[in-house]
């Protein structure tokens, strides 16, 4: 793509996080999107930015991460260096925006690795940044999300040999799932956000206790909390500035109440687990009292199996989102290995943390008054997919009316 196209793109972005005249900029990313953070820097820095830092720490550098776990030894490799969080902590104390792009320029170089090790690893660094991540989450700060191609994860979206074609073919993809055909991309952001913010409000006003998936594999029973609050689109800062935290975004979301999930789930979408470095494919789940107690996959149960190490958390909901087949991923036929994009074509659960702006007062509780009303609470948080044409979603409202949600595909709400 020319400079002027990823020009372009970087302004969506920073419309997306708002950006602020004399505010600090973190762009978080591995190695290869240097070349491309450079031109976030460039257009910050004539919208205003007073300093913009690129940081590809430990997770976001995998040749050191891979380093690291196949040659340290092994009672090191709980340590995370003071010097990481304390660069977090600042960024957070000092108002910094944050834009983190979200796609590995090897999606499969894990896969080889002693995974325990890795596992052992990547629960030191999800522990020791839980207080900070839980920060950003309860929007301390605005923060976003972003992607951008690299050449093997475009080589396995697209089926093409890794190089610069499967880049190309892959953006031809992503233009119009990012709205870059739009006379105004980011006014369209804006205006797409207001519209995913009036369905959330929609199903506010139905005052739901539980919302029921039913289909191929899948007869799930999710209760929420008397505090859970739909949303969608824009979020907003502590100090009232308004962001988007996903480009791009289809979904509807809320916090359930953990102790509630009931039944069995299938996964309709393979999905890329960050935290392990791997791919589960032909997933299910199976929910008692809100637990997973039982689970499977054609390929990848190894990647559950680490994943339910990192905590307790890690076995119970944090989030329920809603996508109907409207969204332009869905209607791709693509699957991206990416959480970004991959969330955003169907509806998906998340294993692990809830998020506080979902409760009505959620961002004023501390973690045990979240746990306490039914948020869960965990150092990890990974979408997994469970929506499809033929997965019917329902809610019954809190004096027990059944009202239909999404049928063939399609919101009725």
């Amino acid at each position: 793509m020319n400079h002027k196209f990823l020009e372009n793109y970087a302004d969506v972005l920073l419309a997306a996080v708002n950006l602020q005249v004399g505010q600090n900029l973190l762009v978080r990313a591995e190695p290869v999107h240097q070349e491309f953070a450079a031109v976030i820097a460039g257009q910050a820095y004539k919208k205003g930015a007073r300093y913009v830092r690129f940081d590809n720490n430990e997770i976001e550098n995998p040749f050191m991460y891979k380093a690291r776990l196949q040659h340290s030894r092994a009672e090191y490799l709980d340590y995370v260096p003071k010097a990481r969080l304390d660069t977090t902590g600042t960024m957070i104390d000092e108002n910094w925006a944050l834009i983190a792009i979200k796609s590995p320029e090897d999606p499969d170089f894990l896969v080889e690795l002693d995974q325990e090790r890795n596992a052992r690893t990547a629960r030191a660094i999800a522990l020791a940044m839980k207080p900070y991540s839980s920060r950003i989450s309860n929007n301390e700060i605005a923060w976003l999300v972003a992607f951008y191609p690299t050449e093997k994860l475009a080589a396995r979206i697209m089926n093409l040999p890794a190089g610069p074609a499967a880049v190309e073919a892959l953006w031809q993809v992503l233009i119009p799932i990012l709205r870059l055909d739009q006379a105004d991309p980011a006014q369209f952001w804006v205006d797409h956000g207001d519209r995913l913010a009036a369905r959330a409000e929609k199903l506010n006003t139905l005052r739901l206790d539980e919302v029921h998936f039913k289909g191929p594999g899948t007869d799930l029973r999710i209760g929420l909390m008397a505090v859970s609050l739909w949303q969608g689109g824009p979020s907003v800062t502590k100090s009232g500035v308004r962001f988007s935290p996903n480009i791009p975004t289809e979904e509807v979301f809320t916090s359930p109440d953990y102790r509630t999930a009931n039944g069995r789930v299938a996964f309709t979408c393979p999905v890329f687990v960050p935290t392990v470095g791997k791919t589960v494919s032909g997933g299910w789940l199976e929910f008692r009292d809100g637990k997973v107690v039982a689970y499977g996959a054609s390929e990848g149960k190894d990647v559950l199996d680490v994943y339910f190490t990192m905590d307790e958390g890690a076995r119970f909901l944090g989030e329920v989102a809603l996508v109907d087949t409207s969204s332009p991923i869905f209607l791709s036929k693509k699957t991206f290995f990416n959480i970004l994009f991959d969330e955003n074509a169907s509806c998906h659960i998340a294993l692990g943390s809830a998020y506080p702006g979902c409760m009505r007062g959620g961002s004023l509780m501390n973690e045990h008054q979240l746990k306490a009303a039914g948020a869960n609470t965990s150092s990890v948080h990974t979408d997994f997919m469970i929506g499809s044409p033929e997965v019917e979603v329902s809610g019954k409202t809190h004096d027990g009316r059944i009202v239909p949600i999404i049928t063939g595909g399609k919101f009725t709400v």
